[in-house]
């Protein structure tokens, strides 16, 4: 019922990488002296909506629209560019043992998912709060 509405699609699927994001991180953490493990993260999320119209058949990324000429606009590779970039120098490097896993790292990474997904939550529950108004408003 709520999945036809692009908020709900974006917010569960956001709450779907993070949940994703927060096993890997686990993972690290759980292999951090295991000789030779590699950290893993995933890619950045890129939310996507339905595209729109009766010719599209895939989807296509979500995009700030300028509605009025005094709104800022952001070129696309600007807002690429504000996007972190995490390597193992940033966090001391590879161990002796060949293990990149940096466990400060990964608790920072596990307290960001944390947060974003307490955020994606109260996105998800306000919305559902603002349906009920709209539904309930005339009785």
């Amino acid at each position: 019922m709520l999945s036809g509405i692009d908020l709900f699609q974006v917010a569960g699927d956001r709450m779907r990488y993070l949940t994703e994001r927060q096993t890997l991180i686990a993972r690290n953490i759980a292999n951090a002296d295991t000789p030779g493990y590699k950290a893993q993260d995933l890619a950045p999320f890129v939310p996507v909506t339905p595209a729109s119209g009766p010719a599209s058949a895939g989807v296509s990324p979500v995009v700030l629209v300028q509605t009025n000429p005094a709104h800022l606009q952001l070129e696309p590779d600007a807002m690429d560019s504000q996007q972190p970039t995490d390597t193992a120098a940033d966090y001391g490097g590879e161990k002796p043992s060949g293990n990149t896993v940096s466990v400060e790292e990964q608790m920072i990474k596990s307290a960001d998912v944390s947060n974003a997904f307490a955020m994606a939550t109260a996105v998800y529950a306000k919305s559902i709060s603002i349906m009920k108004t709209a539904v309930d408003y005339g009785r």
